[in-house]
């Protein structure tokens, strides 16, 4: 598995921007694809920051402006390729953590990569409903689009 890691997170980074694209092709956003949007972002730096044991500076559900997501994307995606290109011991080091609930758990660096990219996966879908909901056009995000493209 993670010999794939480093493809998943390319593609994670080129389907956020297409997700960013689709955005800003809307005469406004809905607020709720903002928020998800954000909240995918966030979450990929709360979990980098895991990783790299250093306290985050944003929430898992931030709020933030479009200019501000695509800041906040760029820097996600350049940690997070970086981590992804790490070696078996990296992949295999186990990150111990506090959730938002207050409960301690640890995860290997693989397993917390896999996981983002998923997470990240299954919200950009829900933003994708809601922007064809507000009559704009969904931008297709599938890895084998990625792999196409």
């Amino acid at each position: 598995m993670t010999d794939r890691l480093p493809s998943l997170i390319a593609h994670m980074a080129w389907a956020d921007q297409r997700t960013l694209t689709m955005l800003r092709a809307l005469p406004t956003a809905p607020t709720q694809t903002l928020t998800l949007f954000a909240h995918i972002l966030g979450a990929q730096h709360i979990w980098r920051t895991r990783i790299a044991g250093i306290a985050p500076t944003f929430t898992v559900w931030p709020t933030l402006v479009l200019d501000e997501c695509e800041r906040l994307a760029s820097e996600n995606h350049a940690a997070l390729a970086r981590i992804a290109g790490g070696d078996a011991t990296m992949m295999a080091r186990i990150v111990p953590y506090t959730n938002l609930a207050g409960h301690r758990y640890e995860n290997s660096v693989a397993d917390i990569l896999f996981h983002v990219t998923h997470h990240a996966m299954y919200h950009r879908g829900q933003v994708s409903l809601l922007v064809r909901e507000a009559g704009g056009t969904p931008l297709a995000t599938d890895y084998i689009m990625f792999l196409r493209d």
